[in-house]
């Protein structure tokens, strides 16, 4: 592979900074690709574009990124068949009115953390569903988007990549069977995860912050701005605008509609199928099945049996069905186009080697007692960068791994700082993608979530590492 040198960090530096000064993403994702390829074509700007234009095809060629596409798309036509459908509004009125469950702003956030909680096979659906319950009644207490989108997003990565039987176990299982093939170290990769697991501080702190922000209310920085300017329109009055997407007239008229069931028979149909498409894909072996195709699966089965449901129901007629159906689609438009030039840029990422590059060139100048703050570090540089998680873990892992074995740390210690520092840049990145949907989930935006998530990460982050870093030198 060629070595491109400072230049393989530059891509995701342009498109970071772009990002923030800006707060166009779509924007600074396109102007970051463009100088990613231009690098890789030997700095020739036309070649730069050409690259660009022809990348943004290449992106569908892999079967992984467009059946996540396909997902975002389709998961807005559910969505939006629950609203007309009165399913959300009855959601909302069964938790209130009804149950009494939620009666206010901190109990509207408790069961955004419980239902993320609860729904850990997959981050994407995980968030939309936790969106898609929690909205209207956020809207109904006056709790700001921002606030909703950060904590959402912040209890589903934590909890998935603390929980075992998903995809994000799978991949890490399988990293760390590598390094028992390799005869680097020994035992079960999945007693070694579970152990591991316990390391993975960045999630359990997180999850401790978000409850510490639900239960005394306290906020600061860009988030506290952001809850007192929603707070100022809230009182005043000034939230219909808010609510124009899931208003009276958008729900249709029919003695079937308003039933919570319009939203628990789509919704659940497609969550469970996910699971039940990860045994099927993995041939009996959950650890083996593909993510991305099992989400596919999952809306797919959702789409059919929202058909049946809402056509044999005959809330909506065929004609009525898809043409709702396509509005959700277009809905999706804007963060599908995103999700794209996102994929995009982690491919650009990884033809510059940017995080072998990183790893590279900071390994082997620590003494012992830093090595696992040093792992958690330089995966969050890598996964702020890059973007991603999961390509975090499959570069850190092995280097966590055979450094904790150089200086004689557990490896256990390595494993869990890996996963944190990876799962730092999912909370901080604006071009990670589940940043991406926990934006488009609670209808904030997706800069002013990263931009008010951001600080609240750094600092949890900054504990976490005080800790490794006490680990390390009292081992």
């Amino acid at each position: 592979m060629q070595d491109y040198g400072i230049w393989t960090v530059i891509t995701p530096i342009v498109t970071i900074i772009l990002a923030i000064l800006t707060r166009q993403v779509m924007l600074s994702l396109m102007l970051g690709i463009l100088v990613g390829f231009t690098v890789i074509h030997d700095h020739n700007l036309l070649l730069g574009v050409q690259g660009t234009v022809d990348g943004i095809i290449d992106t569908f060629s892999s079967a992984g990124n467009t059946r996540t596409i396909v997902f975002m798309v389709m998961i807005g036509g559910i969505m939006r068949l629950v609203v007309v459908t009165g399913g959300v509004r009855a959601l909302v009125q069964l938790l209130t009115n009804k149950t009494k469950l939620i009666k206010n702003r901190k109990s509207t956030q408790l069961l955004a953390i419980i239902i993320t909680s609860l729904i850990f096979i997959e981050s994407s659906i995980n968030q939309l569903v936790a969106g898609a319950s929690t909205k209207n009644l956020a809207r109904q207490y006056g709790v700001a988007p921002e606030k909703m989108s950060y904590i959402i997003q912040t209890a589903c990565v934590s909890v998935c990549s603390s929980a075992i039987i998903n995809g994000w176990g799978a991949v890490i299982m399988g990293l760390i069977g590598v390094q028992i093939s390799q005869g680097l170290i020994q035992g079960e990769p999945f007693d070694i995860l579970i152990t591991s697991i316990g390391y993975n501080l960045m999630a359990w702190l997180s999850i401790i912050t978000i409850l510490f922000y639900v239960f005394t209310n306290v906020s600061w920085g860009p988030m506290k701005k952001a809850e007192e300017k929603y707070q100022q329109n809230f009182i005043a009055g000034n939230i219909s605008q808010l609510q124009s997407q899931d208003s009276e007239e958008e729900i249709i008229d029919h003695p079937n509609a308003h039933s919570s069931l319009n939203f628990f028979i789509p919704i659940l149909s497609t969550v469970l199928m996910v699971p039940i498409a990860l045994y099927i894909t993995g041939d009996g072996d959950f650890s083996k099945g593909s993510g991305s195709t099992s989400v596919y699966w999952g809306v797919m089965f959702g789409t059919v049996v929202s058909f049946c449901w809402f056509v044999g129901r005959r809330l909506l007629n065929i004609d009525a069905f898809f043409k709702e159906l396509f509005i959700g689609y277009a809905n999706m438009l804007k963060i599908s186009s995103i999700m794209i030039l996102a994929f995009l840029m982690g491919n650009v990422s990884a033809e510059l080697n940017t995080g072998a590059y990183i790893a590279e060139v900071t390994q082997g100048v620590m003494a012992p007692g830093f090595s696992i703050g040093f792992i958690f570090i330089i995966s969050a540089i890598m996964s702020l960068a890059t973007g991603t998680s999961w390509g975090t873990f499959a570069i850190m892992i092995p280097i966590g791994v055979q450094l904790g074995l150089s200086v004689g740390m557990p490896v256990e210690y390595m494993i869990g700082a890996a996963i944190s520092g990876s799962i730092f840049g999912d909370m901080t990145s604006p071009i990670s993608a589940d940043a991406i949907v926990a934006s488009m989930a609670t209808d904030c935006e997706h800069i002013e979530h990263i931009r008010t998530q951001m600080p609240y990460a750094l600092v949890t982050a900054s504990v976490v590492l005080a800790i490794y870093l006490y680990l390390g030198f009292s081992y």
